[in-house]
C-alpha cells in the first residue's frame, strides 16, 4: 500500500466515523425524549386503536355474520337450559324420570358359621 493509499483510507475512516458519531447522537437524543418503554407502548396503542377500526368496518360490512354468530354463541352457552327447556315442552322430562330403574338392593352375603 503506498503512502497515498494509506492518507486515502484514513480520510475514509475518518468521515465514516464522523457519520457514525453523529447517527449515534442524533439516536441517543431520540431515546432520551421518549424511552424505550413509552416507545413500545405507544406503538402497541396505535396498533390496537387500528385493529379496533378495521373489526369495525369489517363488523358494519358483514352484520349478518355478526349477528349469526352472535347469536350462535349465545346458543353454545345456553345450550343446557335450553335442552330442559325442550324437554320439558315435550314431555321427556316426565319419561326420562319413570324410565329411571331403582337401585337394586345389595346382594346379602352368607355369614359363615
Amino acid at each position: 500500500m503506498t503512502e497515498q493509499e494509506v492518507i486515502e483510507a484514513k480520510r475514509l475512516r475518518r468521515a465514516a466515523r464522523k457519520v457514525f458519531d453523529t447517527q449515534r447522537e442524533l439516536i441517543s437524543a431520540d431515546l432520551g425524549a421518549a424511552g424505550i418503554g413509552k416507545r413500545v407502548m405507544t406503538r402497541m396503542v396505535d396498533d390496537g386503536k387500528l385493529m379496533a377500526e378495521t373489526a369495525l368496518d369489517t363488523a358494519d360490512r358483514h352484520r349478518a355474520l355478526v349477528g349469526a354468530g352472535a347469536l350462535a354463541l349465545t346458543g353454545w352457552f345456553l345450550r343446557k337450559p335450553i335442552m330442559a327447556f325442550a324437554a320439558t315442552l315435550m314431555g321427556a322430562g316426565a319419561v326420562a324420570q319413570d324410565m329411571e330403574e331403582p337401585d337394586p338392593e345389595p346382594a346379602t352375603v352368607p355369614e359363615e358359621a
